[in-house]
């Protein structure tokens, strides 16, 4: 057990970008693909059938607003007491979809970016993805026409099942994944980037992660402007930076260098560039290219360069402002 659940560790932090990504408190969100820039909340411009349920209660609920408040400000040290607080008001509110999803995007988040106390205690991780899974769950069930949920159930369905060899599982995992890409492709294609990224770049199933990003370029690209999805939100200030890098990583690794490097200069396009905290991160990505690539031509997967997915700032990269 102890060597499945440090694949799940690995595994379910595949989720980052995604993870605690939800919408605004007006209701907004962003997530994700790449394709516009901005940096305030666009219209609702979401594809028909896909309606989120949230209230004027769930919005305005303290808990909610301790929620956005820590993910925006980059504070990790105060997302447990935030989580606490939503799993309160969750039991108080029952039906809020928004309450649960919060519920089970806070526990990603702790996930993807653990304390120091919390970095590589198993039981912490175990624990907060079996109750990402059971909030997630639940808020689908509250609001099925939110097919934003599968862009973070079915991977931790995915993931957990990989970890503890139940194909079942895994099989449930992409069949909820692709009913969310059915529903929403240019929100939930980039969780099926996530899904395939850490594979060796040798493995016949990476292709699955490079077909996503660019299925997912498209439909921001084609679809309508002010989808959430492909801009910068309030919730997700930095969406299409963040999601640049990711998208830039993932070519790297696939060894295509002229494509890194257009995904991580897309970056420096968006209105709120200027305001981004990792500006640094992404000179270093652009610097080192060269090496970064190299890295992951040999069959050593311990020297291959820190890939988004697998960094510190999984989260923080899009919704710290």
């Amino acid at each position: 057990m102890r060597r499945a659940f440090g694949v799940l560790v690995g595994l379910v932090t595949l989720l980052a970008a995604a993870a605690c990504d939800d919408g605004d408190a007006s209701g907004d969100g962003g997530a994700g693909g790449v394709g516009g820039q901005g940096g305030a909340p666009p219209g609702d411009a979401r594809p028909a059938g896909v309606a989120l349920c949230y209230t004027d209660l769930s919005r305005s609920h303290p808990a909610t607003q301790a929620f956005y408040a820590a993910l925006s400000g980059g504070h990790a040290a105060d997302r447990l007491a935030a989580i606490t607080a939503l799993e309160a008001a969750r039991a108080e509110h029952p039906n809020e979809e928004q309450l649960a999803l919060l519920v089970g995007l806070g526990y990603l988040w702790r996930i993807a970016e653990p304390l120091p106390e919390e970095a590589g205690d198993l039981a912490v991780t175990a624990a907060s993805a079996t109750k990402s899974r059971d909030a997630l769950e639940a808020a689908y069930a509250l609001c099925p026409t939110d097919h934003r949920i599968p862009a973070w159930l079915g991977p931790i369905l995915v993931n957990t099942g990989r970890a503890l060899g139940d194909e079942a599982t895994v099989a449930e995992g992409l069949a909820v994944l692709q009913q969310g890409i059915d529903h929403y492709p240019s929100f939930v294609l980039f969780s099926k980037l996530l899904v395939y990224a850490d594979l060796p770049a040798t493995d016949p199933d990476f292709q699955m992660a490079l077909a996503a990003v660019e299925a997912n370029t498209d439909y921001c690209a084609s679809g309508s402007p002010d989808d959430p999805a492909c801009l910068n939100t309030a919730a997700a200030w930095h969406n299409v930076e963040g999601a640049s890098v990711f998208m830039g990583d993932v070519f790297a690794k696939a060894g295509r260098k002229a494509d890194a490097l257009g995904f991580y200069e897309q970056a420096k396009t968006s209105a709120t560039y200027a305001d981004w905290p990792y500006q640094a991160l992404l000179d270093d990505r652009i610097a080192t290219i060269d090496a970064r690539v190299a890295s992951f031509t040999d069959m050593d997967a311990t020297n291959d360069a820190l890939s988004s997915w697998s960094a510190d700032n999984q989260c923080s990269i899009c919704h710290q402002q």
